[in-house]
């Protein structure tokens, strides 16, 4: 299970995302085009997270392939006519690339070679060409390491999920990539359906290694034998010391979108800065681009590797050598250690390096990677690069830096012995309804429980520590307050999935001023959260939660505020980003979502079977569904101000008693889309530089 010396090595590859979703290769922006079959189908199995139908591209497939009744119709159109895997392996040289990543099978169970009991091939229809065989050769003779991803999940074929479909297809197919084609990585996909019982994970690994006791495994098998980390669209805070992988495409998805257009991509400074923060943190990079329905990579995405290839083959010694230093680096710099030697890598061209004070040691030089010195100024706050005119640099710049070992510490006399961890329970268990508790400096160990009406008060999140170890931290009862705190625990978090720290367990409790590690689950009426960092809150069945001046923070498959029941909720002036959703309520009553700035993925806020909602005066980027009203009836959708997104507002599923008014959609594709639903009252709402001429309002069934 050791990671091989080449792994090592390349730390930047590409992935060659291929699916039958080619030939339509749509998807609202923000989404998943290769998930199009989830999107028009409702007979899929299996489907997480994704909206599975979807209203847009239900309404973008009746415009555009209403002669298409199934998905699978779409394989004579998928010719490949153009392919060229020489063109594919010579991109990836180009863009700097050492190894590449084929999709040899993804979710709608095409397979893209001559794959064992199955005729679901690119040779039966379609294509009729092994692709994957003539990629996997023409790496070989690109000198690129070669690697396939398959999809434990399948929509076309009908044996799965059964024991059936594992012994006759998962378990051959991944042994015939191995062995007949020569993958060096086995990259699994669609595992979330079942554990390593159902796919016989250990046994299946163990027999890949049998072949290839070097082949590179990352960690979607559910088995204790990958060895690779996989991070998708979601960066590490810090230095990892496993083997891990970022991977994203040029846009939001993997595969081809014709939707995106130049500004829905990442530029190539911003796929350098992507890189180089990940080979500073550690890891490598997966970077996926989507071939067209000929075997294309697009010319706009072509043109993005080769500019990214530029700056990353000038600098190969950096991405594939590059070690961590002690600092990973902030938004400006990221540093490295290469051969001994420490590296700058300067992507804002500020010229302005934090970790490189002078407690960190003394620099002596600052030089350019041809020799060229550049002079500096060093405070005990940073050190700054003291240029001869202003920088245009129009992507990163690269130092090298000679520095001194840091200063020795002095010694001791009185060496500082941390506290040991106090047990809140004790000092809480007897305190009267109206008393403080006070806590100092230090760590506090949960569970604890507030009594009702005592309010517990830390010096602030960075001084007072409550922490609850594998379980909840800390338990609020009837008017109880937490202030000042930060709050652990909950043991490590498992993907999107919540991970309770603190709990809201009596009504009008409250918590002010503090950082929470983890979500906050609310059991009871009329509870506040104001002025707090958290990553989620989540509430059933209860009354009047108020959330407001707090701000979240996800990883980009999270929702952060999940209401689901009761009435009079308020979520106000909130900040959320980084989030596959914002805000969802479930059957809620006469709550309001006010004046939040929200950066998410999917949904901003949506209303799920809500009665009386009012969404206002809300500041929304980047969001596929700024506003989702999901059946209900009664909604109010006023006063918001949406950009760069889909859909400034989506009304469906027999929505009824709408009103969208007074908003303004900006650079989205559509302002207003309604599909399957009710009366809609829309007025005064105002549509600037949308995608699609005349889509300021779009009416479907």
């Amino acid at each position: 299970m050791g990671i091989p010396d080449w792994w090592k090595q390349r730390r930047f590859g590409i992935l060659f995302h291929t699916d039958l979703s080619a030939v339509p290769a749509w998807a609202p922006i923000g989404q998943y085009s290769e998930w199009y079959r989830a999107h028009i189908e409702s007979d899929v199995s299996d489907v997480l997270l994704h909206p599975s139908p979807m209203a847009e591209v239900l309404q973008h497939h009746a415009d555009r392939w209403a002669h298409i009744e199934r998905y699978d119709d779409f394989l004579p159109f998928l010719t490949f006519d153009k392919y060229d895997a020489d063109e594919w392996a010579g991109l990836a040289r180009e863009a700097g690339a050492g190894y590449a990543v084929m999709i040899a099978k993804h979710h709608d169970g095409l397979c893209w070679w001559d794959a064992p009991n199955t005729d679901r091939t690119v040779l039966s229809d379609g294509p009729a060409r092994n692709v994957l065989g003539e990629f996997a050769a023409a790496c070989e003779r690109a000198d690129i390491v070669f690697g396939t991803s398959y999809s434990l999940l399948d929509w076309g074929d009908a044996r799965y999920p059964t024991r059936t479909y594992v012994d006759e297809l998962v378990h051959p197919h991944i042994l015939d990539l191995v062995g007949r084609y020569g993958s060096q990585m086995l990259w699994g996909d669609g595992h979330w359906a079942g554990g390593e019982s159902r796919w016989r994970s250990d046994e299946l690994l163990a027999a890949a290694r049998s072949i290839n006791p070097e082949i590179v495994i990352n960690d979607r098998w559910w088995s204790d034998r990958s060895g690779v980390r996989t991070m998708e669209y979601r960066m590490p805070d810090a230095v990892l010391s496993y083997p891990w992988e970022y991977r994203c495409g040029l846009g939001a998805g993997f595969g081809y979108n014709r939707n995106e257009t130049t500004e829905h991509l990442r530029t190539a400074h911003q796929m350098v800065t992507l890189l180089t923060e990940v080979i500073a943190k550690g890891g490598h990079f997966l970077l996926s681009v989507g071939p067209d329905a000929f075997g294309v990579v697009p010319e706009l995405h072509a043109q993005r590797l080769l500019d990214i290839g530029l700056w990353v083959r000038a600098h190969q010694r950096i991405i594939d050598a590059g070690q961590p230093w002690v600092a990973w680096g902030d938004a400006d710099c990221r540093y490295l250690v290469v051969d001994g030697d420490l590296h700058v890598i300067d992507v804002t061209g500020k010229g302005q390096f934090k970790a490189l004070g002078k407690p960190s040691g003394r620099v002596t030089i600052v030089a350019t990677t041809t020799g060229s010195p550049i002079e500096f100024e060093q405070t005990d706050n940073g050190l700054r690069l003291i240029f001869g005119r202003h920088q245009t640099a129009s992507m990163p710049t690269v130092y090298r830096v000679t520095i001194d070992a840091p200063p020795s510490q002095p010694i001791e006399l009185f060496p500082h012995v941390p506290a040991r961890p106090i047990e809140l329970n004790r000092l809480v268990a007897d305190a009267k309804p109206g008393s403080i508790v006070q806590l100092g400096d230090g760590v506090y160990l949960g569970p604890a429980r507030i009594p009702s009406g005592v309010t517990v008060r830390g010096l602030g999140p960075g001084r007072t520590v409550i922490d609850g170890l594998e379980g909840c931290a800390i338990s609020l009862e009837a008017g109880s307050r937490l202030e000042h705190c930060a709050v652990h625990g909950g043991g490590e978090r498992i993907s999107w999935l919540t991970k309770p720290v603190a709990k809201l367990a009596g009504t009008y409790a409250t918590i002010l001023g503090c950082t929470i590690d983890g979500h906050v689950e609310i059991g009871a009426d009329n509870c506040r959260i104001r002025s707090c960092i958290v990553v989620g809150v989540v509430a059933t069945g209860v009354n009047g939660v108020t959330i407001s001046h707090t701000t979240f923070k996800g990883i980009n498959w999270d929702c952060a505020v999940d209401i689901n029941g009761g009435s009079g909720h308020l979520i106000d002036s909130c900040e959320l980003e980084r989030l596959i959703a914002a805000i969802r309520l479930t059957g809620t009553t006469s709550s309001i979502v006010r004046g939040n700035s929200i950066h998410a993925r999917w949904w901003g806020v949506q209303l799920v079977d809500t009665e009386g909602s009012i969404v206002t005066g809300n500041t929304v980027g980047g969001v596929t569904r700024a506003v989702d009203v999901d059946g209900g009836t009664q909604a109010e959708i006023t006063g918001n101000s949406v950009t760069d997104g889909d859909s400034g507002c989506l009304v469906q599923r027999g929505a009824s008693d709408t009103s969208v008014s007074g908003n303004r959609w900006q650079r989205c594709r559509v302002g207003l889309a309604v599909w399957d639903a009710g009366k809609v009252n829309h007025h005064g709402n105002t549509c600037v530089d949308l995608a699609e001429t005349g889509s300021a309002l779009t009416v479907g069934p």
